[in-house]
């Protein structure tokens, strides 16, 4: 089907074009890109319009750190709900799974038949790690016990699963050395040149290396997740960034979000911004405990980020253009352009006050993103976010 999205703002952060313009999708491909293609012969007949006037056409929309993947524990939510149904048509799951149940996992989620919406993952480099509500893994302390690695078991993972695979989520736990985790280890020496993704914070049952010893580690191209959370180790007793973080993001360390129930707090995240730190990526860490509140949705953390004043077209490209180039999918996702797969996602800035938690704090943010649907590889799903839900 061929699908006219019409007279909306487009803006694309990867090109810079930011322009009222129609777009045309024909057989799952961006065709043009153009004001008024209409009156100009472009449109073919019988074409669908989507009227996008006064809303925001941009890249499909990708978070980062989702988990998805229900069934493989208790902790995920189904990809659908938090994907095109909420205007998101990539999702990138947050290593719900180690190496031995990852093809199990993939063949019942992310290359399912009816599941919608694109999903690529991180995958856990322990042969067993499930993300479960009652941090199974940890408690029975599989998390921290070095016998869960194999080496050439994880690359042959990595190397089966490359189409999906876009780097692994590590937990950086130690097994008695406080300054070295073997999981991040072997991680680096099975990477392959892609990013890993480290949880910054504490797990219950495991220990984990200190911030510092893990900023220190990671490489440029690595990614801290939950990087503006409450006592995350970044800021020293005055509130100033050690040195260590300045160190790591001067080398290409990459910041993320990932929301989370506990893991973001505007407090933190304004000390942050004011010493010129702001995300690289945002993204949800949608699970069970969060997606009732305080995250809901990636457009609800989007606006929590426009409100602590990131200018809109940064607020896009952090889960557009710049999720792309940290995955290393640039070359298909995170560009509104002629001739790409038609991931599309379509938003409205809505003006109306509402109410924002990052769990402790709530804030009134003057304007807020609406999901109104979003294309996924050329079809359209309106979005099932109700305004309710959609800001909270």
């Amino acid at each position: 089907m061929t699908t006219l999205l019409a007279g909306g703002r487009c803006i694309d952060p990867a090109s810079g074009n930011d322009a009222i313009a129609d777009v045309l999708v024909d057989d799952g491909v961006i065709t043009a890109i153009g004001a008024d293609l209409e009156d100009l012969g472009s449109v073919p007949p019988h074409t669908r319009t989507i009227d996008c006037s006064g809303q925001l056409v941009t890249p499909g929309l990708i978070d980062m750190h989702v988990h998805v993947m229900p069934g493989l524990g208790d902790f995920c939510v189904e990809a659908d709900d938090v994907g095109v149904d909420m205007g998101v048509p990539l999702l990138i799951d947050g290593g719900t799974s180690g190496v031995a149940t990852f093809d199990l996992a993939r063949a019942a989620v992310v290359d399912h038949p009816k599941t919608r919406t694109d999903i690529l993952c991180f995958i856990d480099p322990n042969q067993l790690y499930l993300a479960t509500k009652d941090f199974i893994c940890h408690k029975l302390e599989l998390a921290n016990d070095e016998r869960n690695i194999d080496i050439e078991a994880l690359e042959a993972s990595m190397e089966r699963n490359a189409d999906v695979i876009v780097g692994m989520k590590v937990r950086a736990c130690h097994t008695g050395d406080p300054e070295h985790s073997p999981f991040l280890a072997a991680a680096q020496a099975s990477s392959g040149g892609k990013p890993i993704m480290v949880h910054l914070g504490r797990f219950p049952h495991t220990p984990t290396i200190s911030t510092p010893t893990l900023l220190e580690a990671l490489r440029p191209g690595d990614i801290i997740t939950h990087a503006f959370r409450g006592a995350g180790g970044m800021l020293d007793s005055d509130g100033k960034v050690i040195p260590e973080f300045v160190e790591a993001v001067d080398r290409g360390v990459r910041l993320d979000v990932g929301h989370s129930g506990t893991d973001f707090r505007f407090r933190d995240a304004r000390k942050l911004f004011a010493q010129g730190y702001f995300p690289d990526t945002i993204s949800t860490d949608l699970n069970i405990f969060n997606v009732g509140g305080p995250v809901f949705s990636l457009a609800e953390t989007m606006t929590k980020i426009l409100h602590l004043g990131v200018d809109l077209v940064d607020v896009i490209a952090m889960c557009t253009s710049n999720t792309a180039q940290v995955i290393g999918r640039a070359d298909t996702y995170g560009s509104l352009a002629v001739g790409r797969r038609a991931n599309i996602s379509v938003l409205a800035i809505e003006s109306d006050p509402i109410e924002v938690s990052d769990g402790h704090e709530t804030v009134t943010a003057q304007e807020w993103f609406r999901p109104v649907g979003c294309m996924a590889a050329g079809t359209w799903y309106p979005s099932q976010l109700t305004p309710a839900s959609a800001a909270a």
